[in-house]
């Protein structure tokens, strides 16, 4: 090998196991490693495909070697963090998060936001079992709700149901029995209600039962009624809803959990979190200041002077002081001033009317100065509409369960419980979660939470997620270069990595 400042180097390096090159700086390292291992691996993996996917991946140098034989796909592990994009967090970027979301859509209990009650979906198996365990002997009606179409009389609706074999209703308080040519107008707020079967509650008549429900909700669209005649009205729904209000939610998905889609995305923010908003502590930087001397900074320059002297004319109608310093000034001045009165545009107005020419770059980065990230206050900085928040799994909701760091996430699901039923729905996906965290842990990322920015990771951290990552793909025959992966580490935390790259070398790698 000849590359770069190696001085025609032999080597024999063994497959399966971990090869460690030391040397002093400028003694190349970087040259054996990355310009000619990696650099050689890469080149040969990307001759193998199509020339239609070559185009699409840049292709290194190939190495100033004289032979290289047995080289295997390799992967390199930089201490670089490549992310800039604010979307991408820890938990995304290790799929944590997308187990979250399909955990959350599996086994996740939604609570009514007004009430606290959990909300649940009746079937009418579990109907039959409570109506006989709870009202035996009762006389009851079973009825669905019906509506007329704006477009069609109520004669109509009569016809239809007369059609289908229904013959009485309940409008308000009052069953009537329906026949031909009757017109049907219910007065404001009554309710219409079809009568489905007339019955007894008994447990020999369960067939009966379970057979009129199954037809009520399907005729109701998911909505029946039982009256239990001189007692009470039982309202259940083959839909998701809360059993004291009756308020409906959608049954949780994996995208209502994603803060990088639409559907799950604070609509507000946009799933970023925070807004860009103009500060007041930017605005007026010294508030010391009085208004005469320049509080308000953006107003100081001379293409904005027409703004300040609007301002005077506004301090002289409402006895505004300009030379008393800003921070003396009382709320009530301050809010005239920021935004503005009927005969008067405030400097929120004129930042209105500097966004018309953001098309202009120095316009662009003047209004930049003046703006700062704010928490969402929708979202308060969970990313997600609310609907996501109302799902929870063992008490917490995905925000609050983001907001842990791995080594707490990795005790809560060692001690989570869950029910026998829960258990076996999500127990493959919980096995993920689990293993996954224990991976981050043992790499020495136990104090990152799972919502903090990739960006702003430092380049060990970034390079050991990246390993975290590259375990648990479980690749076998593929060589691995990584540049210091102990970096920033403690101590007492290097023999933690050590071991997870000697397990990356168990599983048949370089």
């Amino acid at each position: 090998a000849r590359q770069n400042n190696l001085k025609a180097i032999n080597l024999r390096l063994p497959h399966d196991k971990i090869t460690v090159i030391t040397g002093l700086s400028g003694s190349g390292k970087s040259s054996l490693a990355f310009d000619t291992l990696f650099a050689e691996g890469q080149w040969r993996y990307i001759e193998s495909l199509s020339t239609y996917s070559r185009q699409f991946l840049e292709k290194l140098d190939r190495p100033d070697v004289d032979y290289i034989g047995n080289i295997r796909p390799a992967v390199a592990v930089e201490q670089k963090n490549p992310v800039r994009t604010s979307r991408s967090t820890v938990g995304t970027a290790t799929e944590l998060y997308d187990y979250f979301r399909l955990l959350y859509a599996r086994i996740g209990k939604t609570f009514c936001p007004d009430c606290g009650q959990q909300a649940r979906v009746d079937h009418p198996s579990q109907v039959v079992e409570r109506l006989i365990k709870e009202h035996s002997g009762d006389r009851v009606y079973i009825l669905f709700p019906v509506e007329i179409d704006g477009e069609k009389s109520g004669r109509e609706m009569i016809t239809r149901l007369l059609e289908r074999g229904f013959i009485r209703l309940k409008l308000g308080d009052v069953v009537k029995q329906i026949h031909p040519g009757m017109n049907l107008e219910p007065g404001p707020g009554q309710q219409i209600q079809v009568v489905l079967d007339r019955l007894i509650l008994r447990a020999d008549d369960r067939t009966r039962l379970a057979d009129s429900l199954d037809t009520a909700f399907s005729e109701g669209r998911g909505k029946v009624y039982i009256e239990i005649l001189g007692k009470q009205i039982l309202r259940f729904s083959s839909r998701l809803h809360c059993p004291h209000c009756g308020r409906e939610f959608e049954q949780p998905h994996p995208l209502l959990f994603s803060f990088n889609h639409p559907v799950g995305a604070c609509p507000q923010c946009k799933g970023f979190g925070n807004l860009l908003l103009y500060d007041e502590d930017l605005i007026v930087p010294d508030k010391s200041l009085s208004l005469a001397q320049g509080a308000i900074e953006p107003w100081t320059k001379p293409s904005h002077r027409w703004w300040y002297h609007q301002l005077e004319k506004l301090c002289r109608r409402k006895h505004i002081d300009m030379n008393k310093p800003f921070y003396r000034l009382t709320e009530e001045e301050k809010r005239m001033i920021f935004e503005g009165t009927d005969d008067y545009e405030g400097v929120y107005q004129f930042f209105v009317y500097l966004e018309e020419k953001r098309y202009k770059l120095p316009v662009r980065v003047f209004l930049s100065r003046y703006r700062s990230q704010f928490t969402c206050p929708d979202c308060q900085g969970s990313r997600l509409r609310p609907q996501a928040l109302w799902v929870k799994v063992a008490g917490f909701d995905i925000h609050q369960l983001s907001q842990m760091s791995i080594e707490q996430a990795r005790g809560f699901f060692s001690h989570i419980r869950l029910s026998n039923f829960d258990q076996a729905v999500a127990g493959e996906v919980l096995k993920k979660i689990s293993a996954k965290l224990e991976l981050l842990y043992r790499t020495g990322l136990g104090y990152l939470t799972l919502d903090r920015q990739t960006r702003t990771l430092s380049g060990g951290e970034a390079q050991r997620v990246n390993i975290a990552n590259q375990l648990s793909a479980r690749l076998a025959g593929t060589l691995y270069v990584l540049d210091e992966p102990t970096i920033g580490l403690h101590v007492r935390d290097t023999h933690m990595l050590v071991d997870v790259l000697k397990d990356l070398a168990s599983t048949g790698n370089t």
